[in-house]
């Protein structure tokens, strides 16, 4: 996705003028995006981390970044315990080490990212952070911001009984996570959509089964790996 071309980022940045660059850190749902946000300063001098997760699968803890945590988390991914730090704890390191008075999170509307969203807002009322959220929320197709101060207060209660617990919340949430809980929920079944349709295509090679599943599920914003582990549970 190329930010710099296609998104009014300069509307963005009015948006929180009354902060300086040295007092806002941009959390960015993944390495790519981060890498185009920090390599052609799109917000400027302002500090940059990525959020390199996939909080839509595997088993999670109440502890968010806690030693218990980082071991769950790279075992359901298979990995090591150092590389998990080394791909996702360490770049957030900006986040753990100082206090930003105002924190910019930017998340796609999908329910991948909206997850990931979720886990980073529970975080931060974990960590009794005091300054001003702002998401900036996009589609991938449309690469328009859609800018929303949030408040902190519910979203750990809202981790804990969607990705702990699995279950839906009576917590009021902004619409397009409420759409993305709805659509995890959804995907937590075994008949769920997706494994319906791959059980009647799973003839196809997997790269025309991919490229289906990208067109057909845009809203669930699962990548190749996602896809592929459901693929072979079916294979």
């Amino acid at each position: 996705m190329d930010f710099s071309q296609k998104m009014r980022a300069h509307h963005i940045q009015n948006e929180t003028s009354d902060f300086s660059n040295e007092q806002v850190l941009n959390i960015l749902n993944g390495q790519v995006m981060y890498d185009e946000f920090k390599n052609q300063k799109i917000m400027g001098n302002s500090e940059y981390a990525p959020f390199n997760e996939a909080m839509c699968i595997n088993t999670a803890t109440s502890n968010i970044f806690s030693k218990e945590f980082i071991e769950t988390r790279a075992a359901g991914h298979n990995e090591l315990v150092d590389d998990y730090i080394d791909k996702v704890i360490s770049p957030l390191n900006p986040l753990f080490n100082n206090q930003y008075p105002c924190t910019v999170l930017w998340f796609g509307e999908d329910m991948f990212c909206q997850m990931n969203l979720l886990t980073i807002l529970a975080y931060l009322e974990q960590s009794e952070y005091s300054g001003r959220v702002f998401l900036n929320s996009f589609k991938e197709d449309e690469f328009k911001v859609r800018q929303t101060e949030l408040v902190l207060g519910n979203y750990f209660i809202v981790y804990e009984d969607v990705l702990l617990n699995q279950k839906n919340t009576s917590v009021k949430v902004i619409p397009i996570m409420a759409e993305a809980i709805d659509l995890y929920s959804e995907m937590q079944k075994d008949d769920n959509p997706v494994m319906k349709y791959i059980e009647k295509n799973i003839n196809l090679s997997t790269s025309e089964l991919l490229e289906r599943l990208f067109a057909l599920f845009p809203k669930i914003g699962y990548g190749d790996l996602q896809y592929k582990q459901l693929i072979n549970k079916i294979k």
